[in-house]
């Protein structure tokens, strides 16, 4: 690996733990808050690809074990046997996904590109933490998975937004099929 991936891992991680800072914002109904890390791990899977990308968060995973790098100054630790564990395991298969979804791609829309990043960054880590969070929380399957998915989508949707547009101006993307 290049000087320059190396630090554009740390940077995208750097980003990922300052986002942690940025308080969460209670559901109430489900023990999972509304995070904007999520936003930093679907960049991550955009601007450094899958292997870079998933290797920033697998870097957030070590950080978080010496500081509290997670949503709610949190460590890894914390988060790892919390209701959301589920969620922040799947980030590590984000970036992977949206670089194997992006790189299937043979004409780059941006709704082709947002539809790529949403399947990956919300509708994956949604099911994923939806499933961890049935068995860690004893809610049923359908009621966990559905409520904060239901919960999680629309700001979710709007992350991806972002993280599309900021896809596109780093990397050339057609506007027609």
């Amino acid at each position: 690996m290049k000087t320059k991936d190396i630090v554009a891992v740390a940077m995208i991680t750097t980003l990922l733990v300052v986002l942690s800072y940025i308080p969460a914002i209670p559901l109430g109904f489900i023990p999972v808050p509304i995070v904007l890390q999520n936003l930093g791990v679907m960049l991550a899977g955009c601007l450094l690809g899958g292997k870079k990308g998933s290797l920033s968060v697998l870097l957030l995973f070590l950080v978080g074990l010496v500081i509290p790098a997670f949503s709610g100054f949190s460590t890894t630790i914390k988060v790892f046997i919390g209701p959301t564990a589920g969620y922040v395991w799947a980030w590590l298969f984000v970036p992977l996904l949206i670089d194997w979804g992006l790189s299937g791609l043979q004409k780059k829309t941006p709704l082709k590109v947002f539809a790529i990043i949403w399947l990956a960054g919300v509708l994956f880590v949604d099911l994923l933490g939806g499933l961890y969070l049935a068995v860690y929380s004893g809610m049923p399957l359908f009621a966990a998975v559905v409520s904060s998915s239901l919960a999680f989508i629309p700001g979710d949707s709007l992350k991806v937004l972002l993280a599309s547009l900021i896809y596109g101006r780093f990397h050339k993307i057609s506007e027609k099929n």
